[in-house]
C-alpha cells in the first residue's frame, strides 16, 4: 500500500462538495485498504452491527473491515496494546476515553475527523465532548443509552390516566394512582441502576456529581440530599423496602408495577413481546428543576499504532462516518443515534419506542467528566446509595460526605497514577 502525506488527503476531501460527503471515496494511490474493526457488543446488538460492517464493504470494495465482537473487551484491548497488535478501529464507552488515552489504547484523531467531514455540531454537546481529552478530539459518538421509563398502560388505563407522566407533578400522581392492593406504582431497589438514577436525579435538581474539571467530588451538595430524600420518599410511598437488584424488573414483567426506571437495554425484555401487558418506553420524567437525563455511549476511536498510515487512516475515517450517518440501522438494536441529523430523520422517526425515547432524553445527557479512573471514584458513591436505600444507613448527608471523602481519596490516587490524562506518548513528545 502506498503512504501519501495524510494532508494531501484532507484537502481532497474537503474539495468534495458537501452532496457527496455521504460518499467519501479513498484517492485512488491507495489501493485497497483492510480495516479491523473491534467491538464488545457480544449481546443480540451484535448482529446488528455486523449487518452494518457487510453493507459497508459492499458499498466500498476498495475498504474491507473485518469485525471482532471481544469479551473481556478492555482487557483484551489492553493486551493487544502491550503486544503492538491493537485493531484500526475499536468502540470505547464513554466513561473509558479518558482512561485508555492514559493507557496509549487510543490515540488523537482531529485530522480523521476534519477529513472525514465530521461536525461536532451535528451531535449534543455532552456526548460529542465525551470524546475530548486534554487538547485533542480521541473518539466519535456513535449512540446514546439513556435511562428510560417503562410503563404499564393497562395499569395506567385501569387508574384513570392516558398518557406516561413528564413532569414530577404527573408522576406523582401516576405513581400514587397505580399503588393499589398488590400493585406498586413505581419501584426502585438497592442495587444497580439505582446509583445511576440517584445521579440523574441530581442534576435535575441543579448540582453534579464532580466538579467540572473531574478533581473533586460534589455529589453531598443540597442538591444530592434531595435527589437521595426523593428516592426514599418514592420508596415509602409507591415501592417496597429493602429490594434486591432486577425486583424491579420482575414485578414490573409480573404485571404488578406500574412505572420503572432503568436502562434503554431493557426495552425488549418489558415492552413488547416481552411481556403480557402494554408495556412501552418512553423518555424519564423531569422530577428536579432542570432536564437531565443519564445515559452511556458507545464511540468510534482509533487505536494506537506503531505504524500509523495514511491510507488506512483515510479509510476508517469513511467507515467511522458511514457508521454514524448510517445509525438508524444501530438504533433497531435498542440504541438512540448520537447524530442529530439521524434522529431528525424521518427514518429514525419509524423506529419505536427509540424515537419517543429520544424526544425528551437526546439533548439532555450528561457524561462523567474526561478523567482517566473515574469511573473508580463511584465506588464508594454506588455503597453509599444502595446503604440508604437498603434501609442500613438512615443519615443522607453522613452517607455522602463519607462517600465524598472516600472518593476524593481515589481520584488524588487516580491523580498519582493516571497524572492529567496525557498518553505516554504525548507525556514523552
Amino acid at each position: 500500500m502506498k503512504k501519501i502525506p495524510f494532508l494531501l488527503l484532507v484537502f481532497a476531501l474537503m474539495a468534495m462538495p458537501l452532496a457527496a460527503q455521504d460518499a467519501l471515496e479513498l484517492p485512488a494511490d491507495c489501493g485497497t485498504v483492510n480495516l479491523e474493526y473491534w467491538n464488545p457488543f457480544t449481546g443480540p446488538d451484535g448482529p446488528f452491527m455486523g449487518d452494518m460492517v457487510t453493507a459497508f464493504n459492499e458499498a466500498n470494495p476498495n475498504i474491507q473491515v473485518v469485525m471482532t465482537t471481544q469479551s473481556e473487551y478492555y482487557t483484551q484491548l489492553s493486551t493487544a496494546a502491550a503486544s503492538g497488535t491493537l485493531p484500526d478501529v475499536a468502540i470505547i464507552h464513554a466513561d473509558q476515553i479518558a482512561t485508555q488515552v492514559y493507557r496509549n489504547v487510543l490515540r488523537p484523531m482531529d485530522d480523521v475527523i476534519e477529513a472525514a467531514g465530521i461536525n461536532s455540531e451535528d451531535f449534543p454537546e455532552a456526548v460529542w465532548n465525551a470524546g475530548h481529552v486534554n487538547d485533542s478530539h480521541y473518539t466519535i459518538p456513535l449512540d446514546i443509552h439513556p435511562m428510560t421509563m417503562f410503563v404499564n398502560v393497562d395499569l395506567l388505563t385501569a387508574a384513570g390516566l392516558e398518557g406516561a407522566p413528564a413532569t414530577s407533578e404527573e408522576f406523582a400522581a401516576a405513581a400514587a394512582a397505580l399503588t393499589a392492593g398488590d400493585n406498586n406504582g413505581f419501584m426502585v431497589t438497592s442495587g444497580f441502576p439505582i446509583r445511576q438514577i440517584f445521579e440523574m436525579l441530581l442534576h435535575q435538581y441543579g448540582g453534579s456529581a464532580f466538579n467540572e474539571d473531574g478533581t473533586e467530588v460534589t455529589w453531598n451538595s443540597e442538591a444530592g440530599v434531595m435527589a437521595a430524600q426523593w428516592l426514599l420518599d418514592a420508596q415509602v410511598a409507591y415501592s417496597q423496602p429493602n429490594l434486591e437488584v432486577d425486583a424491579e424488573l420482575n414485578a414490573f414483567k409480573g404485571g404488578t408495577v406500574g412505572m420503572i426506571w432503568n436502562g434503554i437495554w431493557q426495552t425488549t425484555n418489558v415492552t413488547g413481546e416481552g411481556v403480557f401487558f402494554n408495556g412501552i418506553a418512553t423518555a424519564v420524567p423531569q422530577i428536579g428543576d432542570q432536564p437531565a437525563v443519564w445515559a452511556g455511549s458507545h464511540q468510534l476511536a482509533l487505536p494506537s499504532q506503531a505504524d500509523e498510515d495514511a491510507c488506512r487512516d483515510a479509510a476508517a475515517g469513511i467507515f467511522i462516518k458511514y457508521l454514524v450517518d448510517n445509525s438508524v440501522t444501530w438504533s433497531s438494536a435498542g440504541q438512540l443515534p448520537a447524530s442529530t441529523v439521524v434522529r431528525e430523520s424521518e427514518a429514525f422517526a419509524a423506529v419505536l419506542p427509540q424515537a419517543d425515547i429520544a424526544a425528551g432524553s437526546a439533548e439532555y445527557v450528561f457524561f462523567p467528566p474526561s478523567v482517566p479512573g473515574i469511573t473508580d471514584a463511584y465506588g464508594p458513591l454506588d455503597e453509599a446509595i444502595s446503604a440508604l436505600l437498603a434501609g442500613s444507613a438512615t443519615d443522607i448527608q453522613a452517607e455522602l460526605d463519607n462517600a465524598a471523602s472516600r472518593a476524593n481519596q481515589i481520584l488524588e490516587q487516580n491523580r498519582a497514577t493516571y497524572g492529567t490524562g496525557e498518553s505516554e506518548e504525548e507525556s514523552e513528545g
